[in-house]
């Protein structure tokens, strides 16, 4: 593209904020020539005026600028007609702003020479200004310099990506404040502008390589269901992009699909229609779902936070829906569930709009809820109200070839309701855009071939005692962990018995950290087994490790080491507790398991056995937490995938080496038929439990990486706790004082 010029607009009132503009231009002209090179095409900075006023004296020319005057913005308003300013504002700024509109779309649609456009205003000029920018495409650099930046901007942006940089002092002169703002938004968006000059002159890509972008909606409490369908669609060459539905959302989506960026809908997640109709503030509009039909792309849609309607704090539900069920989500986001008739009048919303379509639509109906909070046991559950909606979209909906409606026999967040989801969606799309086309139909059955997902262990009713936002923060985890597995990264978690421990775990990229009484012991010189006698309250120790730990892990996930056969503690109130201060799951330690002989007999015999353990885990899976238990051998391996961990790590016993090392420990060869057995036998009852290596011999990288290597697949990494502190300082500071030492004197 070298020798093409192209242009940039900077766009504002001249009749008031002239030497603003000129300053703001100049910004923009340096910094383009600042960030070019030779291959850079040439751009060209242009300052558009669009004074509103009537009084407005005509600017002709701005030295140094190329110049757009008033008036050639307003020939653009209706088919180059002259079109003069009316004497009431409101009216003066709309033609302005349309006739802006206008300006830009020749400018970008006909010359195809917009690069892009830069603004400044206040109130008046932002409003005027960004409803013009807001209709060019995404991708085209577009920011205003504003004093309404800091504030509520949905009325500006919109569903746009729109940047509004706050102009912090009025936009009215030049002061030392208001150059340094106006320079760093030249040099920005001179970057914008460049770098996607730089994207654009690449070979588009040919058709073949194109990937067909699926829009889907979710909330919070349908966060499984949209994770595992992102994860299929992903795997077979589909591209993805997810909308939280608050309104804003699905407006976003719907305005990629107008603008032709998405080519398929998967509307998992419909909530904002209940806003709509009952009066939330996270609603869309009457014409949700017109542009979808109107544009006739494949769209699968279910309906997802039906039985939900969203207000502010507590205190902002109005005073006639005090008396319904409430969940206070946070302190922000207070939710009420709805009605029998409520849901009726959605069902009526979406089917008099799906009943317009002329193209290919599948509705899914979960039966067994439709939402996290809609499942036994959780705050929104109402079979009836729920099975309206469901019984009243089969009614209400026209089904026909191209318009199908389904009802499946599972929660919305089964892992079975996603799979059904993908599949009626590989149904209806073309499968010309996916790199990876799949297969639509199998020989025997004609149902569509897909892939099994990975098991998502998170569905709402196996999870009476869980916070939806639990729920959500450890599938996240866990998907974030997977991902790494899909791309051959080992998952490393170690123990933390100090802060720095914790703190330089963080710092070399530790995937888990867990703190239990035993670190205390380790780092104190003591044996690990120190933590397995009655030195101290284990469970009290964790408590006040909490306090040393967590305030220096900045992102990694903590767990509590949890000593489940203490006969003094509530374990469902311990539980809580760990959570409320900000453990994000637990592991069974003090653990029975490194006892054996007469002594472990007798424990299991006198009710403090292995089994109070799995019930822990068992519990803490129930509230949603983060499961990642020691397992000895293949019976303890089956029972705690049976209780729900999602992380077994198959522990070799007391960990070798160093001073206090163990010196008693199976060899390494053992130890890799020991971790194969454990894994195997958890994962004959849950496929996709993720497998560590820990203790015994495995003391050290080399170590991990040889079991790693020889055991067949399903074993995904290691958990290190002496090997991952006690060994390393033990190593530095005995090295370290040698080299002193060992300094001359002579």
């Amino acid at each position: 593209m070298p020798g093409e010029t192209y242009r940039v607009f900077c766009v504002g009132t001249v009749d008031t904020k002239l030497d603003e503009l000129r300053f703001l231009a100049g910004s923009v002209r340096s910094n383009i020539s600042a960030f070019s090179n030779n291959s850079s095409p040439k751009v060209e900075v242009v300052i558009v005026d669009v004074s509103a006023s009537t009084d407005h004296k005509e600017v002709e020319t701005v030295t140094d600028f190329a110049f757009v005057k008033r008036d050639q913005v307003l020939s653009c308003y209706d088919n180059n007609t002259p079109v003069k300013l009316p004497d009431d504002r409101g009216e003066a700024v709309a033609i302005m702003s349309q006739s802006l509109t206008n300006f830009l779309r020749h400018a970008f649609e006909d010359d195809n020479s917009l690069a892009g456009a830069i603004g400044i205003g206040g109130s008046g000029g932002t409003s005027l200004i960004s409803s013009a920018f807001t209709s060019l495409p995404i991708g085209v650099p577009k920011v205003i310099v504003s004093t309404v930046a800091s504030g509520q901007t949905e009325p500006y942006v919109g569903t746009s990506d729109l940047v509004l940089i706050p102009s912090v002092v009025d936009v009215c002169g030049l002061n030392s404040v208001s150059k340094v703002v106006f320079s760093n938004a030249g040099a920005s968006f001179a970057g914008m502008v460049l770098g996607r000059l730089a994207t654009s002159s690449s070979s588009p890509p040919s058709e073949e390589e194109e990937k067909c972008t699926v829009g889907i909606t979710m909330f919070g409490v349908t966060t499984p269901c949209v994770n595992a369908v992102q994860r299929i669609l992903t795997r077979l060459g589909y591209e993805t992009l997810v909308f939280h539905a608050t309104g804003v959302g699905g407006r976003a989506m719907e305005s990629l699909v107008k603008q032709g960026f998405i080519q398929g809908v998967m509307d998992v997640t419909t909530t904002e229609v209940a806003d709509h109709v009952v009066g939330g503030v996270m609603a869309c509009d009457s014409s949700r779902f017109d542009i979808i039909i109107e544009k006739g792309i494949p769209l699968v849609l279910s309906v997802g936070a039906l039985d939900m309607v969203n207000f502010g704090s507590k205190d902002t539900i109005p005073s006639h829906f005090q008396t319904r069920k409430i969940h206070v989500h946070n302190e922000q986001v207070s939710l009420i569930r709805t009605t029998v008739e409520e849901n009726k009048e959605f069902a009526r919303f979406i089917a008099d709009k799906l009943n317009k379509s002329t193209s290919k639509v599948r509705v899914c109906l979960p039966e067994k809820g439709v939402s996290a909070l809609d499942a036994p046991g959780m705050p929104f559950w109402d079979p009836e109200a729920s099975g309206t909606l469901i019984n009243e979209l089969q009614r209400l909906i026209h089904a026909n070839e191209d318009r199908q409606v389904s009802r499946y026999s599972h929660h919305i967040n089964d892992p079975e309701f996603a799979e059904a989801l993908v599949a009626s969606f590989l149904d209806i799309c073309p499968k010309t855009y996916s790199q990876i086309k799949p297969s639509s139909e199998t020989a025997s059955t004609g149902e569509p071939d897909v892939p099994k997902p990975e098991r998502i262990p998170y569905t709402p009713k196996t999870f009476p005692n869980a916070k939806p936002e639990t729920l959500e923060r450890t599938q996240s985890i866990l998907g974030r962990l997977r991902d790494q597995i899909e791309k051959g990264i080992p998952i490393i978690g170690g123990g933390a018995g100090t802060g720095i421990s914790a703190k330089f775990e963080e710092a070399g990229g530790i995937d888990l950290i867990v703190i239990y009484n035993s670190g205390r012991f380790r780092m104190a010189g003591r044996g690990s087994l120190a933590g397995l006698l009655p030195f101290a309250d284990a469970n009290a120790v964790v408590l006040e490790m909490a306090n040393e730990v967590l305030p220096v892990v900045k992102a990694v996930p903590v767990l509590a080491g949890v000593c489940a056969t203490d006969p003094f503690r509530r374990m469902d109130y311990f539980l809580k507790q760990l959570e409320s201060i900000g453990f994000v799951g637990v592991q069974n330690f003090p653990t029975v398991g490194l006892f054996d002989g007469n002594f472990r007999q007798n424990l299991e015999e006198t009710g403090m056995g292995y089994g109070l353990e799995v019930e822990m885990i068992a519990e803490a899976h129930k509230m949603g937490l983060l499961t990642t238990p020691y397992a000895f051998n293949p019976k303890e391996g089956e029972e705690m995938a049976k209780a729900g961990a999602d992380i077994i790590v198959a522990h070799m016993g007391l960990t070798t080496s160093g001073n206090i090392g163990a010196k008693t420990a199976v060899s390494m060869e053992e130890s890799v038929v020991r971790v194969q057995a454990i894994a195997d036998a958890a994962r004959r009852f849950n496929p996709d439990i993720i497998v560590l290596c820990h203790g015994g011999p495995i003391s050290g990288p080399e170590e991990a990486a040889f079991v790693l290597k020889r055991t067949k697949g399903c074993v995904h990494g290691f958990y290190g706790a002496s090997s991952m502190e006690r060994l390393p300082v033990e190593q530095a500071i005995t090295s370290t004082v040698q080299k002193y030492k060992s300094i001359a004197m002579k």
